[in-house]
């Protein structure tokens, strides 16, 4: 598949690999980070790779039931700019003040990296 970008005349081109694995049909975001904000009712959508979800600095602590509509070994960037409150993001805690990336695996989210927030705690 072929994607032409009209205003620089660029084209970019993407290949499927093969398999015979999974539904016929497979739903592939397109690759750009997306920023979201949680929604009061604890639950988060996962459908955009890589996503940055952030937590600002007057969030409470929460647990989050994340809805996941990506491919396994897809990125969530938490990025958690309370002082004090954790937050927990699909069965994961991801610290106060913090950054914690996690990684869809298909079948659970796993902490794989962690790094102070930007301008925050520096």
């Amino acid at each position: 598949m072929s994607y032409l970008n009209t205003k620089s005349g660029r084209t970019f081109d993407f290949a499927a690999p093969y398999t015979e694995e999974g539904e016929r049909c497979q739903r592939i975001p397109f690759p750009i980070a997306v920023n979201r904000k949680p929604v009061d009712s604890g639950n988060i959508t996962h459908d955009c790779n890589p996503q940055v979800m952030t937590f600002d600095s007057n969030a409470s602590a929460g647990t989050f039931a994340v809805k996941t509509q990506v491919q396994a070994g897809s990125i969530l960037i938490v990025n958690n700019e309370h002082a004090s409150n954790k937050q927990t993001v699909g069965g994961v805690e991801c610290a106060a003040n913090d950054s914690t990336v996690l990684m869809w695996t298909g079948k659970k989210y796993v902490r794989i990296s962690e790094a102070p927030a930007a301008g925050v705690g520096g």
